[in-house]
């Protein structure tokens, strides 16, 4: 079971203490209808105001605990709305009950809604703005019951803006910590997959070198092969063996050169190839192909001359590649004994190391061909943005 993201754990911290500023405004909410008597209880306004408080803290609470995140945006923006209604409207009402100390009811949970604003909220003007728009329904309060000057309520608002930005600030502070936990975490499994790439590389370059390279060395060197056309070509993969174990093959990004040598590879092995790149060989793109693209390229030419040698009972292949829009293409036509491409035969190498090379390269490839009406390699791999 994969262990939950950093960024994931404070978002479920976020939602628990979420709960907890909640669970603090339903007791005060609560301990306001069961306490308030006939001041509070008896205008039935001011006890619906409570009760829409109480309702809204309880679903949020719930939402949070059942999710382990906060709830939507737009279902905390209602909630403080209705703060925002609550606070000039319960001095209102709590006027006509002789109730003066509406402020005690109406502060502590501004205070906590101040906390919500500063949790639920991702930037610091949203947050800033619902604090002042508490702060700001919190002095029409002042103003309304007209107990004291509106400017004896600013130090309040302070309290709230304060109490937003600090809640804010953390809830921020937090959540960058947990994304940069998360970039190391993601960076260090990206390097252990990186050693496990290149240890199980280092043990298969072992067994090729002491087995398959010294296998073929020494039947080209002991004359062990009677034929000459083979026995070129042993030598021939023995030299690009150990050149691949050295890592003297890597593509230099000059895609014509790359094509260049697998073609004189087919032509060492007698296959004569008609190679043509006149408008590659003149783009710009040539020299700025990625290392992976130019080798997804010559792999496929070069899976692609070898069937042509080994199954297509010719020895002359057409190979065109060109560069246009952005695209780099290539083709391989020849005129010989084709397949049933539903059923190719054993020992073709179309759907691995054609097909899947130049999909892993972000390309596509496609094979036409038919009994007795030769074979059409395509290739097509766009180069990325900038290349």
């Amino acid at each position: 079971m994969t262990a939950p993201s950093a960024v994931a754990r404070i978002e479920r911290t976020r939602a628990f203490t979420m709960i907890a500023v909640r669970l603090g405004a339903l007791v005060l909410c609560g301990s306001l209808e069961v306490t308030g008597g006939a001041r509070w209880t008896t205008i039935w306004p001011l006890s619906g105001l409570l009760a829409a408080l109480l309702a809204s803290s309880l679903t949020i609470c719930v939402l949070c605990g059942v999710r382990g995140a906060l709830p939507s945006r737009g279902l905390l923006a209602a909630d403080l709305v209705i703060v925002v209604v609550a606070c000039p409207a319960i001095p209102w009402y709590a006027r006509e009950a002789g109730a003066g100390d509406w402020p005690g009811v109406v502060l502590p949970y501004a205070l906590l809604m101040a906390v919500t604003a500063g949790l639920s909220f991702r930037t610091y003007p949203a947050v800033g703005a619902w604090a002042a728009a508490l702060g700001g329904a919190y002095v029409c309060g002042h103003v309304i019951a007209a107990l004291e000057p509106w400017w004896a309520a600013l130090p309040h608002v302070a309290g709230l803006l304060a109490n937003a930005g600090v809640a804010g600030y953390v809830a921020r502070l937090l959540m960058a910590g947990a994304r940069e936990l998360d970039l190391m975490r993601a960076e260090e499994v990206r390097r252990s997959a990186r050693r496990s790439e290149e240890r199980e590389r280092a043990r298969t370059a072992r067994v090729l070198h002491d087995r398959i390279l010294q296998t073929l060395e020494a039947l080209v060197r002991d004359g062990w092969i009677a034929d000459d056309g083979v026995r070129a070509r042993v030598a021939g993969e023995s030299r690009w063996l150990r050149d691949y174990l050295r890592g003297d093959d890597a593509p230099d990004g000059d895609v014509v050169a790359a094509l260049e040598a697998v073609v004189r590879e087919a032509v060492g092995r007698g296959l004569h190839v008609e190679f043509n790149a006149g408008r590659l060989r003149a783009s710009p793109d040539r020299d700025r192909v990625p290392p992976e693209t130019v080798d997804a390229l010559a792999g496929a030419l070069r899976e692609a001359l070898t069937n042509v040698a080994k199954h297509a009972r010719v020895q002359h292949a057409v190979v065109w590649a060109d560069s246009r829009a952005g695209v780099l293409s290539l083709s391989v036509l020849d005129h010989g004994a084709g397949f049933d491409a539903e059923r190719p035969p054993p020992g073709l190498g179309i759907a691995r190391s054609i097909v899947d090379r130049v999909t892993a390269a972000g390309g596509a490839a496609s094979i036409e061909t038919a009994p007795g009406e030769g074979t059409h390699v395509s290739v097509r791999i766009p180069l990325p943005p900038g290349a």
